[in-house]
């Protein structure tokens, strides 16, 4: 009996967990039973997102009614409730509810509503409206009156080979047919199936009518048609495959501003411009294949293209620039398209008074933000200014950039030249109001969205400020570099093998001294640093990169805090929550410091980042610098918590001043705590004067303060050799050689002899 018992009490929980509709259609339709007898929309209880609804059914109470089903639907063509729709269930004597699950603002449903009776029994459905002629919910609007019937502005526009045809959408259409012919055809092309509310037609015969038309679909049934006609234009007379200079200068004026995505245009022969004037061209969209060839003599003042959206390849440009407008490349002022193997030999040369708002000049692309590959730089790019300069950017291959550039080069030289940087409001890394100049081979201004791959400068990098004492308050901070001078994204496998000169001279040769007088440079064989980061400024990852090339820097700003890296100068933000990485990079680049700016010197990095797997073999030359200096062949200065590992140092360094720190590995640890070092060496050789006495193969200085730093473990200590001042390292002596100021309180250096 017990066993019974159990066996009908688990038959009805299992009834129980079915869902209420899947029960109630067992019992199915009975038309006998009383319905609701009026359903309403209720705007009272209504919103943006809701639908609210009353109604009155006292004969279904009467007649034992326990719940009323209400369905928003899009489809109201059957009996059943239907799935994927919204289903409400009120319990009686309730005559309201607002339902707002699965329905969405601004569309229309039909709603209905039926009353269920025990055994599983229901009525027939009560539609808002009736049932021959139903009413509509337009979500967040009210009841509206719908009638299914054939789409509205029926549109089109055409182009030479196609149209583009547009309509209203249908309330409850499902689906669209769209159908066109030559109007001179009785046949149909049928497009079926549609779920948008326009369609392209693409490969037409250029000045043909065609006639339109388009019909909505919601199951087996099918609106009128709505119809229409439209011509494509004249097709142009133009040669896509150009042979001489009348027929580009053609396809300048007339093809360029009428070209689309699918135009196409080749030259088959070398194109010679000399003593031909060009018309300016403000878009092109199509794709221009020079297929080895170049266009020649060319005498520039605007770029080729001032908006450029297309494609552009195996082309090459020689000639000269002389630019009258802020934003400018050879090829375009601003491009959003793709270039491939283009090549630039147009030497530009920009001269203007001073430089206020953005000026952007660069060989190629003045702001790129397609993707460039294969393309190279071989023109000279020299900007020069009689008077202050700040917003500047200046690049090989672009000024600005939040493109990809993959396999890039630059061979030709960069130089900018003025009196002096204006002022640039301190505190203003991350938003960017504006900038101080930024130099380097390819790009000058990297932001979101820039990435580079597999490139390399070979051409020299020259920033030159003549008076420097002349401009009013802080500079902040002027970046240049062999690749990218402010980086924002990831540069990896890229070399620079040109040589770097940083000029920055008081007119007197005095230093420029005083409050709130800084004048700060950062640079790198590879990039200046990523102080310009977007809103974030996480950080520039670094990878895989190489600099062989001199960097020479001079400076006469003694209020000064610069940074000079053989792979990158100021490698973000120096807060803890920075990801800026040098990894796997190697310099043998030599660097030289002259002047009495502060200055940090790394053979990898010049201020602070995460340095993990670099080497360093160069020589560092500081002839004269402010005290408060510090050089290392790895980091000029560390701070935070920066992962430091895996790091080799190797080199001599020749100190012909005092300055406050000369290290293998570090020059200055600041006060913040770190724990890393481990994988590292340092075989460094130092000839410095008597006055610098902070000299240790892993740090010239430690700062004092009262954070902990570990440097190295007892189980991986870093392994130190060398020569210092003519004393040989060895196992016996050094311990005395490890940090300049060490030992330290709280500080701990885990060092052992050898390789």
């Amino acid at each position: 009996m017990k066993k019974s018992i159990i066996i009908f009490a688990a038959c009805l929980l299992a009834l129980a967990a079915c869902t209420r509709e899947t029960i109630m259609t067992r019992g199915g339709l009975d038309a006998s039973k009383p319905g609701v007898t009026s359903f309403n929309y209720d705007e009272a209880s209504s919103g943006a997102k809701v639908a609210g609804f009353t109604w009155t059914a006292d004969k279904a109470v009467s007649a034992g009614a326990t719940s009323y089903t209400i369905e928003l639907t899009k489809d109201i063509t059957t009996s059943e409730v239907q799935n994927g729709t919204s289903i409400t269930i009120v319990y009686t004597p309730e005559t309201s509810a607002a339902v707002s699950k699965d329905i969405k603002a601004g569309e229309y449903y039909y709603a209905r509503i039926r009353a269920n009776y025990p055994g599983f029994f229901y009525s027939n459905w009560t539609y808002l409206g009736s049932e021959s002629n139903p009413q509509a919910v337009l979500v967040g609007t009210g009841v509206v009156e719908v009638s299914f019937s054939a789409p509205a502005n029926l549109k089109a526009t055409a182009t030479e080979t196609s149209f583009k045809a547009t309509w209203d959408s249908v309330p409850f259409a499902q689906t669209y047919t769209f159908e066109y012919k030559p109007a001179s055809s009785g046949e149909w092309s049928v497009v079926d199936e549609l779920t948008v509310t326009s369609y392209e037609v693409e490969g037409l015969v250029g000045q043909t009518a065609y006639d339109i038309r388009v019909k909505a679909v919601q199951g087996s049934k099918e609106t009128d048609y709505a119809t229409g006609s439209i011509t494509t234009l004249e097709p142009s007379k133009f040669k896509p495959n150009m042979t001489t200079a009348g027929e580009f200068v053609e396809f300048l004026k007339t093809e360029c501003a009428v070209s689309t995505s699918t135009s196409e245009y080749t030259l088959e022969a070398d194109i010679d411009l000399a003593g031909i004037a060009l018309p300016e061209v403000e878009t092109f969209k199509g794709t221009l294949d020079g297929k080895g060839h170049s266009i020649k003599g060319l005498n520039l003042t605007t770029p080729l293209f001032a908006d450029f959206s297309g494609s552009v390849k195996n082309l090459t440009l020689e000639g000269t620039a002389t630019p009258s407008t802020q934003l400018f490349g050879a090829l375009a002022a601003k491009s959003t398209g793709s270039l491939s193997k283009v090549v630039n030999k147009v030497s530009i040369s920009y001269s203007v008074d001073a430089i206020i708002t953005e000026t952007l000049i660069a060989g190629l692309v003045g702001n790129a933000s397609g993707s460039i590959s294969e393309c190279r730089n071989e023109g000279s790019v020299t900007v020069t200014a009689s008077g202050g300069i700040v917003n500047l950017a200046v690049g090989g291959i672009a000024a600005k950039a939040n493109a990809s550039f993959e396999k890039c080069s630059n061979s030709g030289s960069i130089s900018v030249e003025s009196p002096y940087a204006s002022m640039r409001k301190a505190g203003t890394i991350v938003a960017v109001p504006d900038y101080a100049p930024c130099v380097a081979g390819l790009v000058g201004f990297a932001i979101d969205g820039f990435s580079m791959t597999g490139s390399s400068n070979s051409g020299s990098i020259t920033y030159r400020n003549t008076t420097i004492d002349k401009t009013d308050g802080a500079v902040e901070r002027i970046l240049v570099a062999g690749l990218v001078a402010a980086s924002n994204g990831s540069i990896f496998t890229s070399a620079n093998t040109g040589k770097i000169v940083i000029d920055t001279k008081t007119s007197s040769r005095e230093p420029r001294t005083g409050s709130g007088t800084s004048y700060i440079v950062c640079v790198g064989g590879i990039a200046g640093g990523d102080y310009y980061a977007g809103e974030t400024q996480t950080g520039t990852t670094i990878d895989s990169c190489s600099n062989s090339g001199e960097i020479e820097f001079i400076s006469d700003a003694a209020n000064a805090n610069s940074t000079v890296g053989g792979i990158v100068g100021w490698p973000g933000v120096e807060g803890a929550g920075s990801i800026s990485t040098a990894n796997k990079c190697s310099n043998t680049g030599k660097i030289t410091i002259d002047g009495v700016s502060k200055v940090r010197v790394g053979g990898i990095a010049g201020g602070s980042g995460h340095i993990t797997g670099c080497d360093n073999d160069s020589e560092i030359v500081i002839t004269s610098a402010n005290n408060a200096s510090v050089a290392a062949f790895i980091c000029g200065f560390h701070t935070q918590n920066h992962v430091f590992t895996g790091n080799t140092a190797k080199g001599k360094m020749e100190v012909k001043c005092k300055i406050d720190g000369a290290g293998g590995l570090i020059g200055g640890q600041g006060n913040q705590k770190i724990e890393s070092g481990t994988g590292c060496k340092a075989n460094c050789s130092f000839v410095t004067t008597s006055e610098t006495t902070n000299i240790g193969l892993v740090v010239g200085k430690i700062s004092s303060g009262g954070n902990a730093v570990v440097l190295g473990t007892e189980a991986d200590p870093i392994k130190i050799k060398g020569n210092v001042n003519g004393t040989e390292i060895t196992a016996s002596n050094y311990m005395n050689y490890i940090g300049g100021n060490y030992p330290l309180d709280n500080k701990t250096i885990y060092a052992a002899f050898g390789e």
